[in-house]
């Protein structure tokens, strides 16, 4: 039996959680046979303290309720939205008493599902519900005093700025009644001036999203008939540009994707990128760059600063980017390229057979192998004869305005050959959807981002980047001051004018049950150092 301790003037025991209707451990730790998941920690907790209330501090109690919600909103934990409606009921009645041992047993089963998200994050991104294990040394932690409970939220909670207001764009999703707009396929693509089937039901989508003014609302909604114009163009291009789409007013399939998402869904993935949070460099050390793949952007932060930002083009959905976290520890300037196996087969000795003047055009040559790299002249080759899938030896293609790598590749540890690089194919930054590489980056500010990382290593004696491209040999740069580099999968977030941003879950890690691709790409593996 939990012996009885003085809440202020009164005493709490076990009685006080018997006097309460909970079902929450049912759920979340069938096994216990106890109201609480538990037992012997909290009685060895509450002794080892004397018997002292943990949760008299309000703020301690409001940010436990707070992180809480992201995670329930986030839909991980099954029972967790029961027991985080038992602990408002509770603080609600002001029932301190038994919100304290609830609340204390709570932070214990919240503590078990972050470190399990930390040690597989994969669960994030492939639909994994969460359940506390059965064996976890949380048992063992005997102590816990206020100034644990201050530093343990705050080492719990994620990695979002303003996250109070983040979850209560999500509560706002949450309380809404489900919208009727319906993205069917095959449906034509609506043009400006166009009529817009289901324009009624979309109105209203764009009226809750904020895009359209509350005033065109009221009068839009009495016409009989709803066009692709005017307030309407206007509230399309405002949601498309939050939704990171082209912002053409043109009603499209991705347009019609995102303004389809019930509402419920927008707010359980909202709360879920929250939990993704919690993962990589924050840029509070030194300089971190953000590849945020489905946003299909890089940024440079530190301390909360943005130092540079560029577009680039991620990996495709069959040749993902990996996510992983590492340091910029090389710089190759002029890079030369070793061709893959699959653009050897498929591309490059095709054309080498229709015509011998390719290699030189595309300034390549034939190597031995990437181990003995003697060169092989083409003319010691009977190309009639070659056999694309049996031959042995191997394309690379030198320093050079066409060369595929462009004038630069930055180099970081990891085990899936994933690096940052410039490209000759300039054009394809135009389009909006850039999920068009083998897994490595493209960085459209490529040359500007080698200059600002030889600007942040402060040695005297490295030349300009422009100076380096001008004299066409191929260079590496060592980095001693190195950033850090995170591959990430956020698609949605409040932005600095708390604006809800969303993007198109290109992967499906949102929703795995629809065009998943394969977990193991999702690694978040930490090759930093």
């Amino acid at each position: 039996m939990f012996p009885v301790f003085a809440y202020g003037q009164e005493l709490l025991g076990w009685q006080f959680l018997d006097g309460n209707q909970l079902d929450s451990q049912k759920q979340l730790c069938p096994d216990s046979d106890n109201k609480v998941c538990f037992t012997n920690a909290l009685e060895n907790i509450y002794r080892e303290n004397n018997y002292y209330p943990l949760w008299l501090d309000e703020s301690f109690q409001s940010e436990l309720l707070l992180q809480l919600k992201s995670l329930v909103y986030a839909e991980l934990v099954p029972g967790m939205d029961l027991r985080l409606n038992e602990l408002e009921k509770l603080s609600e009645n002001s029932d301190l008493r038994g919100f304290d041992l609830l609340a204390t047993d709570t932070l214990l089963a919240y503590k078990s599902i972050v470190l399990q998200v930390q040690k597989k994050p994969r669960y994030l991104f492939k639909g994994h519900k969460l359940r506390i294990p059965r064996q976890t040394y949380l048992g063992t932690i005997l102590s816990i005093s206020p100034k644990y409970l201050s530093e343990e939220l705050q080492q719990l909670k994620p990695n979002v700025k303003r996250l109070e207001n983040a979850i209560e764009v999500a509560e706002e999703f949450i309380r809404l009644p489900s919208h009727n707009y319906v993205a069917n396929k095959g449906a034509r693509v609506i043009r400006c001036g166009q009529e817009i089937i289901h324009g009624h039901a979309m109105l209203e989508v764009l009226y809750r999203y904020g895009d359209l003014a509350f005033s065109d609302y009221q009068w839009l909604r009495q016409q009989p008939v709803i066009e692709n114009a005017g307030p309407v163009n206007d509230a399309i291009k405002a949601f498309q540009r939050r939704n990171g789409l082209s912002v053409d007013g043109i009603i499209g399939p991705s347009t019609k994707r995102q303004l389809a998402l019930p509402y419920k869904e927008v707010a359980r993935v909202i709360a879920l990128n929250q939990q993704r949070s919690r993962f990589g460099a924050d840029g509070s050390k030194r300089p971190v760059i953000k590849v945020n793949i489905p946003d299909y952007s890089l940024r440079v932060t530190n301390q909360e600063q943005l130092l540079f930002e560029s577009k680039v083009i991620v990996g495709r959905a069959n040749r993902p980017t990996n996510l992983f976290s590492s340091s910029l520890n090389t710089m190759v300037v002029n890079p030369t390229w070793n061709v893959p196996m699959t653009i050897k087969q498929k591309d490059v000795i095709p054309k080498v057979k229709k015509s011998r003047e390719y290699l030189t055009n595309k300034n390549m040559k034939i190597v031995k192998s990437w181990i003995d790299r003697s060169e092989i002249l083409p003319d010691q080759i009977e190309w009639s004869m070659v056999d694309p899938e049996t031959f042995p030896y191997e394309f690379q293609q030198g320093p050079g305005p066409t060369n595929a790598l462009g004038r630069v590749k930055f180099l970081m540890p990891n085990d899936y050959a994933i690096f940052l690089h410039d490209t000759p194919a300039r054009s394809l930054f135009n389009r909006n959807k850039r999920n068009l590489s083998s897994g490595c980056v493209r960085v459209e500010k490529a040359e500007e981002l080698a200059q600002f990382i030889l600007d942040y290593q402060r040695r005297s004696g490295i030349a300009p980047f422009a100076h380096m491209v001008r004299d066409e040999d191929s260079d590496t740069v060592s980095l001693a001051r190195r950033l850090d580099v995170e591959f990430m999968y956020m698609t949605a977030w409040l932005d600095e004018n708390d604006r809800l941003q969303l993007r198109e879950d290109i992967y499906g890690y949102d929703r795995p049950g629809s065009h998943p691709v394969d977990p193991e790409f999702v690694t978040l593996k930490d090759f930093r150092y």
